[in-house]
């Protein structure tokens, strides 16, 4: 608990700031999803983006991997389940709202034996921020089975 505790410490401003932008956008997506469905969340989250510029002095992928690490802690520890489409938007919207380019993109497996499976994830200039190194590989998967179609 004491590691955690010193690693939370050691953020700075900005972290801390999207740390606390990612807890409050969590549960606010959630709710918008459930109520208005994934269109019209894209569309309100849109209308919230005033661009701020990105950090002086700090590469954008930098940028766009520290926000990601940052919703990562805070859906860890979101009292509401944040599954990948809503963690996808939330990243999103953050990133616009530094003036970071970034596509979610989606997949479905369709393998009739096993179950039905999707999956959302967010790319900046085709690195995907969101998921472990095991949903990379469905990510991977998902992309092969689209593309050879």
């Amino acid at each position: 608990m004491s590691s955690k505790i010193q690693k939370l410490r050691e953020l700075s401003l900005q972290e801390w700031q999207l740390l606390l932008a990612a807890v409050v956008m969590l549960p606010v997506v959630a709710l918008s999803l459930r109520l208005a469905g994934f269109n019209r969340t894209r569309t309100l989250l849109n209308r919230f983006i005033s661009k701020k510029p990105g950090v002086s002095g700090q590469p954008e992928m930098d940028q766009a991997q520290n926000i990601a690490r940052m919703l990562s802690v805070a859906a860890r520890y979101s009292p509401l389940q944040a599954n990948c489409l809503r963690q996808s938007l939330v990243l999103w919207w953050l990133l616009a709202r530094r003036g970071l380019e970034s596509e979610i993109h989606f997949g479905v497996q369709k393998d009739p034996e096993e179950e039905f499976g999707a999956h959302a994830w967010v790319e900046c200039n085709g690195i995907n921020l969101i998921d472990s190194e095991v949903l990379q590989k469905q990510v991977a998967q998902f992309r092969k089975a689209v593309n050879s179609e």
